[in-house]
């Protein structure tokens, strides 16, 4: 797991340490589609489509009176966390109310570092909550209701419901030691650099809802902790000695070489829904982003089949503005036009005719930036930068720290070009992330101005109206976004690779669906396996 960055996400704009551990939502994932359940979505990469993120949480029901208005029936009997902690001792254990879904809520739209503000100001500006009843609240999102649903529904924002008198007290939720929430884990220790270590809430409300344990109060695991490994060797052997139960993001020759020497291991692969690649700003009239045949040539100039090579031939390059994993909203560019199709073909003499045409006859020198961390981006941008320069483009890249790096993508304020990671997850295409305005969501600054790229909005209206009516008409109407967005060539795509989740098998009731807290609210460490298999 990372290093959190803080430990008030919701507040700070960034992180999310305590997402689904200690904070909860009002709904999130519904494991009853998982594959415990129905086995509608693995969740391995995260909710596939809208209904995967229904379940129920602090709302134990909710509905819509209208387009907009979100009626929350707030769970009864859910207490707040008895930490031994001052914060702790000042909630006391006591019962969440209705206030207190009402209080975080304004908290978070008054501050304007909340992640609220920070990514969806539109929907945060014009966004009301009131309390309707003893345990009803009602939210109104005039603006953008597929937007708003997503950030200040159901929690993209990192809206999670916050113990309010600690919040008075001390401020903000910054420091970890004041952490008291709602959910299935209480935060015992924070080692700085090492680990987060979490311990059962024994009065936590949840219950196994499906699979071997239904019925079962949650969660089964009596301590939980994160360890912060960032060499990957490191971590491999943690994993393969069996100290480690489950790792995640594994890439496939790593483990195939696990699963190899361990025959015993349990394993899913998948891809990741936010899939990296070069961003340009098209709205400066003095670089040559603004001309479609010039994103085109970079896009021709780009050898996916070697690319594929460089991931050892396990990657997909057709994963935006969404990848095959979306199934409702899916459709391969082998159904694309034919001049769709043949764009994404290596050409670079056909890039080098297109550079030509758009005034570069020699080609031009640009400048792309990259974080430091993980090394391999760096690896992976210098293959850009062979390919580009076979037809005269010549790519620096400016190399930054992390803290740098993501306050220059989150204010879209880098020169030229940056190398990043893009929402291709089906929340934020529905809602037209990384093509509305001045979304932190879109780099490439597509229709920014407002008007420049009319197609766009006029889409997102048209899908708008089928949102939370229709959801199938939705995902159908979605699907003639990709054959405009690709044809103009808004990012240069890096190909994803297929990655890997492993875990032991005393690791029960783990069944791959990713490794996001919540995933091992319903898991549990088979001890007399785990010694039996020499561990």
């Amino acid at each position: 797991m990372p290093e959190p960055t803080n430990f008030d996400s919701g507040l700070r704009g960034q992180g999310g340490a305590l997402v689904d551990t200690v904070y909860e939502q009002y709904m999130g994932v519904d494991w009853t589609r998982g594959p415990a359940g129905s086995g509608v979505t693995n969740f391995a990469s995260g909710a596939n489509t809208l209904e995967d993120n229904y379940g129920p949480r602090i709302a134990e029901s909710w509905e819509t009176t209208e387009i907009g208005v979100w009626v929350l029936n707030i769970r009864q009997g859910v207490r707040w966390q008895k930490t031994s902690t001052d914060a702790g001792r000042l909630m006391n254990g006591r019962q969440v109310t209705a206030d207190d879904v009402v209080s975080s809520f304004k908290r978070l739209l008054a501050v304007p570092t909340s992640w609220m503000n920070v990514g969806q100001p539109r929907a945060a500006k014009a966004a009301s909550i009131e309390k309707t009843g003893p345990w009803e609240v009602t939210i109104r999102t005039p603006v953008d209701p597929m937007t708003s649903f997503t950030w200040l529904i159901q929690g993209a924002g990192f809206n999670r419901v916050y113990p309010p008198e600690v919040v008075a007290k001390y401020g903000d939720m910054g420091d970890w030691k004041n952490a008291v929430g709602t959910g299935p884990f209480i935060l015992k220790d924070y080692v700085v650099g090492s680990s987060m270590t979490f311990v059962k809430n024994p009065d936590y409300w949840g219950r196994d809802l499906v699979g071997p344990g239904k019925g079962n109060q949650l969660p089964y695991i009596n301590t939980y902790k994160e360890l912060y490994v960032p060499d990957l060797s490191t971590r491999l052997a943690g994993f393969r000695t069996g100290k480690i139960d489950m790792v995640a993001a594994i890439v496939a020759d790593d483990a195939k070489a696990l699963l190899s020497a361990n025959p015993k291991l349990e394993s899913v692969t998948y891809m990741e829904n936010t899939p990296w690649g070069i961003t340009m700003r098209t709205d400066k009239q003095d670089l040559p982003f603004k001309d479609k045949k010039v994103r085109q040539a970079l896009v021709l100039a780009t050898d996916y089949q070697a690319f594929n090579d460089y991931f050892g031939g396990d990657s997909d390059f057709d994963v935006w503005p969404i990848n095959k994993q979306v199934a409702a909203m899916y459709e391969p560019l082998s159904a694309m036009p034919q001049a769709v199709q043949d764009l994404y073909k290596y050409n670079p003499e056909k890039a080098k005719q297109l550079l030509a045409e758009a005034g570069y006859p020699n080609g031009f020198k640009t400048t792309v930036v990259v974080p430091s961390t993980p090394g391999e981006r760096v690896d992976e941008v210098t293959v850009f930068k062979e390919m580009w320069s076979k037809v005269g483009v010549d790519l620096a890249i400016d190399i930054k720290e992390p803290a740098v790096y993501n306050s220059m993508n989150t204010a879209r304020n880098n020169a030229e070009m940056s190398y990043r990671l893009l929402w291709g997850a089906y929340a934020q295409q529905l809602y037209f992330s990384p093509f509305s305005t001045s979304s932190t969501n879109n780099p490439s600054y597509i229709n920014d101005p407002a008007g420049t790229a009319p197609f766009y909005a006029d889409l997102y209206n048209e899908v708008g109206q089928y949102i939370f009516i229709d959801m199938p008409k939705a995902y159908e109407t979605y699907k003639k976004l990709k054959p405009v967005a690709l044809e103009e060539a808004w990012y240069i795509m890096r190909p994803t690779p297929s990655t890997y989740i492993l875990w032991w098998p005393w690791l029960k009731n783990y069944m791959g669906q990713g490794n996001g807290p919540f995933r091992f609210h319903q898991s549990w460490i088979d001890t007399d396996l785990k010694r039996a298999m020499g561990y």
